[in-house]
Order: structure tokens, then sequence, then C-alpha cells
């Protein structure tokens, strides 16, 4: 439904018209009331010629990438073409973003029959969250730039602007801890080699069991490889994301999210492990809803627009971390933890890895003092200097912190 409003230049005129008439009737002087006259002949004329106007446009808009990355480059290309019989007017094209709060604005020239327009402009991504997109808005104004007509022609469609991944040195490639003792002694619980369906060769790695090493491709290429078996067990990891309110201030948050994203995608893409996240409040990103989603919802769009908020279960949920199976590999993202919630993933055990990341500073440390160390955590602070320098500095002292030897004696076991 076409809408025809005045424009501002349209809307001072018709306060010009109202005063010369009403000084002409004071002063009676028939000039200005002449005036007036003409001035509003004029808007009437106007809103004549744009009620005139009729378009027969299609717009198509497509988002590139489909998913985009706060900081990443995205763009909306807009296609228009006109329908119609008759040349169209000069028109102004307006696409709102984030429900009107921006808008992308176009000068569309005349444009003949059958023929099509193309526009594009970039997305601001300096923000995670979901936004909408449109409606688009197509108008034309007389030649008096007094009165305008508008059409909305396309739907309104959804932009997911998702957290930020930095590149993360791998807690399986740089903790022997976690190749060698778990995945190296689970190994022993698999189907013989024969009965296992030979899948490729990949770089050996800190705790890779010996058995598994291919010593003819080692000894035509000079470095060790090992097999990679379609069947082989590779251990479950669980993040769990501090959603509680009273845990973060400033951008605290904003880092935990990028920090759960950004693990989520080194663990999941880059190694391929299998990978749980789930919140403080209990509830576990990526699950299928009550109501029989086709599909379970992607995590990292559900990361996207999550906020701190929901009830404190994080005691409940730790502890239900000691439940078997046991995940070989523990990542709690944070604000800060009590002393007794690290003392609680520490009790853990041998078998799992466990990592801490902290984002807030806590009360009552220096700018430059660490919190106090936990038996079998790795601590990341990431409240002082950027994430992904304090993940990377923690994964290689985490490796050099356990002895080559004993990575290897614990292999073979």
């Amino acid at each position: 439904m076409p809408r025809r409003t005045l424009t501002r230049r349209g809307w001072t005129l018709v306060g010009a018209a109202l005063g010369l008439f009403v000084a002409g009737r004071i002063l009676g002087t028939v000039e200005l009331s002449a005036l007036a006259t003409g001035a509003f002949l004029l808007l009437l004329a106007s809103a004549l010629w744009v009620r005139s106007r009729s378009l027969e446009l299609v717009a198509a808009r497509q988002v590139r990438p489909a998913r985009l990355q706060v900081g990443g480059e995205g763009r909306v290309d807009l296609v228009l073409a006109n329908r119609g019989l008759r040349r169209t007017p000069q028109l102004t094209v307006t696409d709102a973003f984030d429900d009107g709060r921006r808008a992308a604005r176009f000068l569309l020239p005349p444009l003949p029959t059958d023929e099509t327009a193309r526009a594009a402009y970039r997305v601001p991504t300096d923000r995670r969250g979901r936004y909408r997109v449109g409606p688009l808005a197509v108008g034309v104004t007389d030649p008096f730039g007094l009165a305008r007509r508008a059409w909305m022609i396309n739907e309104v469609d959804e932009v997911i602007v998702r957290p930020r991944v930095h590149d993360l040195l791998s807690p399986t490639q740089a903790a022997g801890r976690l190749s060698a003792s778990i995945e190296s002694r689970r190994a022993r619980a698999l189907p013989s080699e024969s009965g296992e369906e030979f899948l490729t060769l990949r770089d050996y790695e800190v705790g890779d069991d010996l058995r598994r090493i291919h010593w003819r491709s080692t000894a035509r290429t000079g470095d060790l490889v090992v097999r990679q078996n379609e069947a082989q067990w590779r251990p479950r990891a669980v993040i769990v994301l501090d959603v509680r309110p009273e845990a973060h201030a400033g951008d605290s948050f904003e880092v935990a999210v990028e920090a759960t994203a950004s693990v989520l995608h080194e663990l999941g893409t880059h190694i391929g492990r299998r990978v749980e996240v789930v919140t403080s409040a209990g509830s576990r990103l990526g699950a299928r809803s009550p109501t029989g989603a086709a599909r379970p919802p992607d995590v990292l769009d559900q990361l996207a627009t999550i906020e701190p908020t929901g009830p404190d279960r994080l005691d409940t949920v730790l502890a239900a971390l000691r439940a078997q199976p046991r995940p070989g590999l523990v990542v709690a993202v944070t604000g800060v933890l009590s002393l007794e919630q690290r003392r609680l993933l520490g009790t853990l055990g041998a078998e799992v890895a466990v990592t801490v990341v902290t984002t807030r500073r806590q009360s009552g440390l220096g700018a430059h003092d660490a919190p106090d160390p936990i038996a079998g955590l790795v601590l990341v602070d990431a409240s002082v200097d950027p994430f992904p320098l304090a993940w990377n500095q923690a994964m290689s002292r985490w490796h050099l912190a356990a002895p080559a030897t004993s990575r290897l004696s614990r292999s073979l076991r």
C-alpha cells in the first residue's frame, strides 16, 4: 500500500502559505493573499502529480555471506527490475537495517521497461546479534520536492552477526596429558586394526599412540605420520559458558562469548572433536527444542544473541561434569570463579583436562597478580591480556610443563 506524504520542504511551504494568508487578511493586502493561494495550488499540484505515478518494480535482496562475524566483511546486494509499461521517474531507494535505526539510501535514475538496476551496501558488523533488514522502500518525489509517495516492495530478512572467532593453539596439540592419558588409553578398547576403516594419514602429535605410526610413509617423507581410522574414539569436550550477570562487568561477557566461539571452532572444526556447550543456567546450546524443530539450532547462531541472564546453577553444572562418562576436556569460560568453584573443577581427576578462562579481574588482585593456582587446572587470565594471547601463552606453558618422556610413557601403558 503506497503512502503519500509531504516532504520537509512541502511542510515548510504550508507554514509559509498560512503565514502569508493571515498577514494578507490582517493587513488587507491582496498580493499576500494571492501568494498564499499560489502556494496552496502548488502543493495541490505536487500531491496530484505523485498520486498519478505508478510503479511495477520487483526487488530481490541477498546477504553475503549468509552468516556474518563481528569485524568481518558483509554486504547486501539489491536487484530492482522495472516490470511496468512505462519508464520510471527518478526514485529514492531506502533499505532499513536494525529495525530502522540505520538505513542505506540510494538515488535510482529513470529505469526503462524490463531494465534492471543493481546496488550494494556494507552491513555493519561492529557488534554481534540478530538484525532485521528491510523492508525496502522506494519513493518518488514531484519536481519541486514538495510531496512524496513511497512503496514497500520487499520482505524483511534476518541477518545474524556471529561473535568473532580467533585463531588459537589447540589443546590437543599443546597438551600431552589430553592426548596421551585419554585418547591413547581408550584406544585399547577399539576394535582390532583389521576391523577399522582406514580414513587418512595425518602428522604425528605429541602423545599419539606409537602403534598407529605409519612407518612406510614416515620413512618416505622423513616426518612421523600416524594412521587416522574412521572408527577412532575421540573424547568429547565440554565448554561451560558462565551467563551469571554478577560474574561479569563491562565488556567481560563479550570477551567470554568470543572465547567460547573460538574454542568451539578450534575443537569442532579444526580437530573434529565432538563439543558440547552448556551455560551456567543449565541449558545446552545447540540442543533440539521441545517443539520438535526440523534440526537443532546452530551454536554460533545462539552465541550471537546470548545475554548474561538466567538462574545460577553453576555449582550443579560443575558437579554434573563429575558423572560418567566424563569428558576428555572441560573449558570453563567465566568472568570470575570463586575458589570453591575452581576447586570443584580440579576434582574432576587426572583423566579430564580442565581449562579455566577468566575475563574479569578478580577483586583484591593487582593489575599483574595471578589468581591462586589450583592443581589440575590450566588458568587463562584474559582480564589483562587479549584472550587469544592469553590462551596461546597458557597452552604453550601447558605443553612445556609436561616432559616428553612422561607423555610417551603414558601412551604406552
